[in-house]
This record gives C-alpha cells, structure tokens and sequence, in this order.
C-alpha cells in the first residue's frame, strides 16, 4: 500500500498517469516506486544530517552572531574581517600557514612510511600474518587514546616516556619540553598523527600491490632491470590510481580533524599547532562563542576541499570503468 501510495505521489505506475510521467517510468524502470521508497530514507538522513546543517552554517556566517543572543544579519563582513585581519588579530592567517605545513608534512611521512610498510607486507616471510596485525593495530585504536597516550609520552616531566628513556642514556640532562616548545610542538603532533595514520597507507599501498601482476616485475628482472628500476617502472605506475586516492582522503581527513591537536596541545603554545578547524571551534564554541565568526572560519576552505572531493570521486568512477 505504502509503495503504491508513493508511486500515485511521484506519478508513476498508476493509470491516466500525465506523458512525463509515463516517460519517467519509461526511462527508470516499472520499479521506479519501490526504489524510490527504499532510497527515501536515506535520502532523509542525508538532507537532515548533512544539507540542512551545511545551509544552516552558511546563512550563520552572514551573521553576527553569539551564544544566547539573536544574530545580527552583517552579510559578508565576517569574510571581509577575517581576510583583510582586522578580526582575530591575523590568527586566520597564522592557521591557514600552520594547517599547510601540518598536513603536508603528515601525508609526506605517511606516503613514504606506507610505502615501506606495503612493500615490506607483501613479500612472503614467516610471521607475515602476525606482523601485518602488529603494523595494522594503531589504525585501530581510537584517537582519543591515541592522543592521551601519545601525551602521557611527551610529558615535560621526567615521568614522560621519551624524556625519561633520554635521560636514562645520557642523551640529555635537561627536561624537553615537546609539547610547550613553539618550534617542537608542531612536529609533536605531526609525529603521532603519522604514527595513528599510516596504517590506512600501507593497506591501500599493499592491496594496490597484491593487484599487480607478479609476470611483470619476473619479465623486468629478465630484462635486467634491478630493485630500483622495477620500482619505478612498475610499482609505482601500478599504483598510481590508489596513490592519489589515498593523497585526496589523506589531505581530507587531516586538515580537517582537531583530534590530536585538541589532546595534545589544545593549539599551543602561542599558536603553533592553531590549525584553522581549531581556530573555528575556539572561536566558535570553546573561547568567545561568537557562532557566526566560528562558521565563517570552518566555510573558508569548503570550496577547496569541494574541488578535491570532485577530482577524488571522479578518480573513483574512472577506476572503476
């Protein structure tokens, strides 16, 4: 009853049907109303959880708007403020430097240790297995712990791991502090995002390697061709696909995520780790609350990350093919 009341609402399936809709049911199948109806939840979610959010954000950053009071409608004066740095006293801009530098130093480390991990998985040795679970573990642990722990090891006190294992070898006699250092603390959290993501890259390197053909490192070898150079013409063309892939996701999830930042240094000392998704909330939730300023900072980049996101499915769809 319900998929034949949803058909007589979409005009398809049902007599004396107007020609469009004959022409829809024509073009979709005879069971556009069932799919219709099992697509319509999900398509609910979507609009509640992900469009009406984002619309909503939008119309926020034309606001000046704070916690408990009505907003104030400024249309582009907080994008106006934010770039030319007459709000936030040119923190903006010391972020949007932070979050190049914090990603593209992570998905460097990450593509070169992957890598590693990849080629070093897929050949055959005894324990194999065990050592693909042990290298695969951190991707499995929740941030949050990973962020404590990683915490607990940069503790400036001589109860922190990697300080205590330097003073017990006599690398240093004075206490490092990692994490309240300006110029260390940056590479603090670079180190243990690496730690945390590289597993995702060395499983997407090492499927992308099991679907290579061996003939063609065992015709290369024939030919002369040494470790090197299989690598070069071979692996990494092989790869190419996932590479990519893996770098679009990769630059995503990181200068997107507060995570590690939010654990570990809460985007300290004096903005070293300030990354623009943690100016947002700072600005927007944790510090002034001023909600229309926080949304302007977190939509700044949106259309970036919306043309890496297209090149990223166009990419999927063409491997596909």
């Amino acid at each position: 009853m319900a998929v034949r009341a949803l058909g007589r609402f979409v005009g398809v399936g049902t007599r004396g049907a107007p020609p469009a809709a004959l022409s829809l049911r024509r073009t979709l199948g005879r069971d556009w109303a069932t799919a219709w109806f099992f697509l319509a939840p999900c398509l609910l979610v979507l609009l509640g959880l992900i469009a009406y959010p984002f619309v909503s954000a939008i119309l926020l950053s034309f606001q000046a708007k704070f916690v408990g009071s009505p907003g104030v409608w400024v249309g582009f004066g907080n994008y106006q403020d934010l770039f030319t740095g007459r709000d936030l006293s040119g923190q903006f801009w010391q972020s949007v430097r932070v979050t190049v530098v914090f990603t593209l130093a992570a998905d460097a480390c990450k593509f070169v240790l992957g890598m590693a991990m990849a080629l070093l998985l897929n050949e055959h040795f005894r324990g194999r297995t065990a050592l693909r679970a042990l290298f695969f573990l951190p991707w499995a642990v929740p941030s949050l712990i990973v962020g404590l722990t990683w915490k607990w090891m940069y503790d400036g006190s001589s109860v922190g791991l990697l300080n205590l294992i330097l003073l017990r070898l006599g690398l240093t006699h004075d206490l490092i502090q990692w994490l309240g250092n300006y110029d260390l603390a940056l590479w603090a959290v670079v180190l243990a995002v690496v730690w945390a993501s590289t597993p995702f890259w060395a499983m997407m390197f090492l499927a992308g390697l099991q679907a290579i053909p061996g003939e063609l490192y065992e015709a290369a070898e024939i030919d002369g061709a040494d470790m090197v150079g299989r690598f070069r013409h071979i692996t990494l063309p092989g790869l190419a696909n996932i590479i990519v892939i893996t770098a679009m996701l990769s630059t995503i999830w990181t200068a997107t995520s507060i995570n590690f930042i939010y654990v570990l240094t809460n985007g300290g000392p004096a903005g070293a780790t300030m990354t623009f998704p943690m100016l947002a909330y700072q600005v927007g939730v944790a510090g002034a609350q001023r909600l229309g300023m926080g949304a302007t900072i977190s939509l700044v980049f949106t259309p970036f990350f919306m043309v890496l996101i297209y090149f990223l499915t166009r990419r999927l769809l063409s491997s596909e093919r």
